[in-house]
């Protein structure tokens, strides 16, 4: 082998082990992203969404009847 082959074969091996991490790399992603997914639908309880709801109901009821309540409720918010 000359000198210019042998350079051109570490060239290529040095490609080939580059490309193999990022290909590990991107894999590592593409499991972390589905068991992302997997966590993220996981079990929805039914009545979380109802309880949210008459929560946000019953603090808007309070604050509707209330001006000066809203009014520092609402300062808190833009601030």
């Amino acid at each position: 082998m000359t000198a210019d082959e042998m350079a051109e074969a570490k060239h290529k091996a040095d490609m080939d082990d580059k490309m193999k991490a990022m290909i590990r790399e991107i894999l590592f992603y593409v499991v972390l992203l589905f068991l992302l997914l997997i966590v993220i639908n996981g079990q929805h309880d039914t009545n979380s969404f109802l309880q949210n709801t008459n929560i946000a109901k019953l603090f808007k009821k309070n604050l509707d009847k209330d001006v000066s309540m809203k009014q520092k409720f609402m300062s808190l918010l833009l601030n």
